[in-house]
């Protein structure tokens, strides 16, 4: 358990101090902005894999029992945070994680107008989902951190957007929230992630080795 919990701490610090403009912008001109990304994404990827082997390792420490019910939580939630997932990622979406290439349009934001960070959302209800019914030390420490940071992300990118855009362009962007007007994300988010949802049921049991069925 030692060795989780130095894996977490670790892999908080290499994603948390990286979001402090000063240090990173001072890496990247002393190191070059494609030599400091190459860098960071071979540290961000041993992290994860230590975290993994950690994580697996750990003793088995039951906080509180599986009932059967617990195993419906992420099967009933898992769609919401599918569609959130595709429907974000696949989004015309300035302010955040999205690969469309769409113009965004803020009076029509579509997805975005639930929430700006959409796909980090989807990776905090994920979590959530399955703290539930993974009641042991090791699953809650791992699933509580993947949350917490999904929790910090936006935060993170609101306050460099602000830094990058004039306050008069940040206000026009932002002023999307709340409005759900506009297909932006929605027709991607509800088909394919509709999809990625039942290729997670088919594949769940073969990558995790534990069916998510009840």
């Amino acid at each position: 358990m030692i060795e989780l919990i130095a894996a977490i701490v670790v892999f908080i610090l290499t994603h948390v101090i990286p979001t402090y403009g000063k240090l990173r912008q001072g890496l990247i001109e002393r190191l070059g902005k494609r030599l400091y990304l190459i860098l960071y994404s071979i540290l961000s990827w041993s992290v994860i894999v230590w975290l993994g082997f950690a994580f697996i390792g750990a003793p088995y420490i039951e906080l509180w029992g599986q009932p059967d019910w617990t195993r419906w939580v992420p099967l009933l939630g898992m769609p919401i945070a599918c569609i959130l997932f595709i429907g974000g990622l696949l989004a015309s979406n300035p302010l955040s994680l999205a690969i469309g290439k769409r113009k965004f349009d803020p009076e029509q934001p579509g997805i975005i107008g639930l929430s700006h960070h959409p796909v980090m959302m989807a990776f905090a209800l994920w979590a959530l989902l399955h703290i539930v019914p993974n009641g042991d030390a090791a699953s809650v420490l791992l699933f509580g951190l993947l949350m917490a940071l999904s929790f910090y992300g936006p935060y993170a990118l609101d306050k460099r957007k602000k830094q990058n855009l004039d306050e008069k362009e940040w206000q026009r962007l932002a002023a999307s929230k709340g409005n759900l007007s506009g297909s932006n994300g929605w027709v991607p988010g509800l088909f394919g992630g509709t999809a990625f949802y039942l290729l997670l049921i088919w594949g769940h049991e073969w990558v995790i080795g534990v069916s998510p069925l009840p």
